[in-house]
């Protein structure tokens, strides 16, 4: 292990610090730029990686090799009061890096990182042994650990007070296990726990178990014990200690192959579940079995807010019955539904998710399907799902087959066939993340994705893109009744055009660039150049409202005589009726004038 005493003392450091050429100490510009920034406080991400390959990273990736000072790094982490995350992926050799005992010190000096990951377990002995900070809230080790250093992680635990540990790849055998866990009792702040990919089995069940059930944790809010090696006997030694976190919101469970619908059924019937927000069974395989019961128990999950289902070979009817359940007594509360590689679910199922996305109460943001066949069968079906859906936001998936299956989202989201369609679609759904590297959305689909994320004016903004003679027929129905909702409209579509513009690049607000676009089609392009587009496009609109007055006023001009004769009769009337009231008044006078 490193030793602080060796190479310069921080005195050099002070010294020469603000005399020191960054150039002189770096071997490009763009480290330079790093140390400068460090120096300065100036950190904008507020985090610095040291990869494996020598390099590190913030914001871009900047090379370390033999021309920079690691000192004089270590010197300003050290000074550094913004850097915040610092994430080891290895650590300088002593015998061939003079300054890698400074570095060590700089580390040790710094006052302002809060959150230390580790993917280097030399890394964690030459740092953790050496904690000089009380404001370290967050610990990550994701590298191999012998017992030597599980024994000087429990240690250091006894000086610390996290919110978060999270152990990974950690390859720890049933005694390293026990010794770490075992030294969380002192944690009492501890507000999330991640042990993953460590073959946690029944023992290491047992012993986690029994520290909750004596630790009581009242601050854990999240337990994530994602794939490791727990099967249905370890679950059930895990549920009294669950049962004493009374304030547990998420449970992670993914990929613990083991566990089948005997252990996930013991969990269901525990009270704690009502408070749970989150539910990752993901990648358990035998979840099928399970699922009906799972859908029984949908009630005692008064909080649920996320649920994952990835992997769990879930088919069309177990699907439609989980839509069901969702839409029956969750879909007011879950707002995130991971169903990805499942590839048992056809066009069918994804059509049975009406149930839940068409529902009223529906509140569901986020929709993941990730990995799984996107023909234009299965793409329509999707679309069809979410027609009338008001809440989703996100959608995951893959790339659509063919140009086919994006129309049907194109039809999703703006349906040119009427002004009433155009108006009932889809104007919630902002994202379309296409799963895989080098797929991307259609711009004839992105745009109008765009163009949702202004929800106060985005339906009368497709309206006037796609209709330029509106069709007056349909509203005869509300007569004359109907015009001054029309002429108001209009004025509504007019403050679309006129409000303060913000620039997406090409000039305009988006997504009012689209319809000034659209305007603009419709006149002379000659003139463009000379006129203030806005200006313009108001211009053409002020033309279409006058053309939908007078083709509404033609159609029914007998409607619009008699409306206006009424209102001269009536006005006549009234005019009667005050000459008549004014010729009393002065009859009644000229009598009592008699009178006297």
């Amino acid at each position: 292990m490193i030793q602080l005493e060796k190479g310069r003392q921080s005195c050099y450091y002070d010294k020469h610090a603000q005399d020191v050429q960054l150039s002189e100490i770096t071997s490009n510009s763009e480290n330079a730029t790093v140390i400068r920034k460090l120096r300065t406080n100036d950190l904008k991400d507020k985090q610095l990686t040291m990869k494996d390959d020598g390099r590190f990273e913030f914001n871009d990736y900047i090379n370390i090799n033999q021309d920079d000072d690691l000192g004089w790094l270590g010197y300003f982490i050290g000074k550094s009061e913004t850097l915040q995350k610092l994430t080891l992926c290895c650590w300088p050799d002593e015998k061939e890096r003079v300054d890698a005992a400074a570095f060590a010190t700089g580390i040790y000096r710094n006052q302002s990182i809060q959150m230390l990951e580790f993917y280097s377990s030399t890394a964690f002995q030459n740092v953790i042994s050496c904690r000089n900070n009380g404001n370290l809230t967050d610990l990550s080790l994701c590298c191999n650990i012998g017992g030597e250093v599980a024994q000087s992680l429990a240690l250091a635990l006894g000086g610390m007070s996290l919110k978060l540990f999270h152990l990974e790849h950690n390859s720890l055998d049933s005694n390293s296990f026990d010794t770490i866990i075992k030294a969380l009792i002192s944690q009492t702040q501890l507000e999330r726990l991640h042990v993953m990919f460590n073959a946690v089995d029944r023992r290491g069940c047992e012993t986690l178990s029994d520290l909750l059930v004596r630790w009581r944790p009242q601050n854990l809010r999240e337990l994530v014990l994602g794939h490791n090696h727990i099967n249905d006997e370890g679950l059930r030694c895990l549920i009294p200690g669950i049962s004493e976190c009374c304030n547990l919101r998420w449970l992670g469970l993914t990929g613990n192959e083991f566990v089948t619908s005997v252990g996930l059924r013991s969990l269901f019937e525990e009270a704690v579940i009502r408070n749970l927000n989150g539910l990752s069974l993901g990648h358990i395989l035998n979840i099928t079995e399970g699922l009906d019961h799972l859908v029984w128990r949908l009630p005692n999950f008064q909080a649920l807010q996320y649920l994952e289902l990835e992997d769990t070979d879930i088919d069309d009817e177990e699907l439609q019955t989980l839509s069901m359940g969702i839409a029956t007594y969750l879909s007011s509360v879950l707002r995130e539904l991971d169903l990805s590689d499942n590839p048992y679910i056809t066009a069918d199922g994804l059509r049975s998710l009406s149930t839940l996305l068409q529902s009223e109460s529906c509140c569901l943001e986020v929709l993941r399907l990730h990995n799984m066949d996107m023909s234009d069968e299965n793409a329509s079906a999707l679309a069809d799902a979410l027609v009338g859906n008001t809440s989703l936001e996100k959608l995951v998936i893959n790339e659509p087959t063919s140009s086919s299956g994006w129309s049907a989202f194109s039809r999703l989201l703006c349906d040119t066939s009427s002004i009433s369609n155009t108006h009932c679609s889809n104007h919630t759904l902002t994202q379309i993340h296409c799963h895989g590297y080098g797929e991307e959305v259609p711009s004839s689909v992105e745009r109008y994705l765009e163009m949702n994320k202004y929800q106060e004016h985005v339906a009368t903004t497709k309206i006037l893109m796609h209709h330029p003679v509106f069709n007056m027929e349909t509203f005869f129905q509300w007569k004359l009744k109907f015009l001054p909702v029309l002429l108001a409209w209009f004025h509504e579509a007019m403050s679309v055009l006129i409000l303060e513009e913000l620039t997406d690049g090409e000039g305009y607000r988006l997504p009012f660039g689209y319809l000034v676009g659209e305007l603009l089609s419709e006149c002379d392009t000659s003139k463009l150049e000379s006129v203030d587009h806005v200006s313009q496009a108001c211009d053409v609109l002020l033309t279409r409202k006058l053309s939908s007055v007078y083709q509404f006023v033609r159609a029914m001009p007998l409607l619009v005589v008699d409306g206006y004769c009424s209102q001269d009769l009536t006005r006549g009337s009234r005019k009667r009726k005050r000459i008549l009231q004014q010729s009393g008044k002065m009859s009644n006078g000229r009598k009592r004038a008699c009178s006297f």
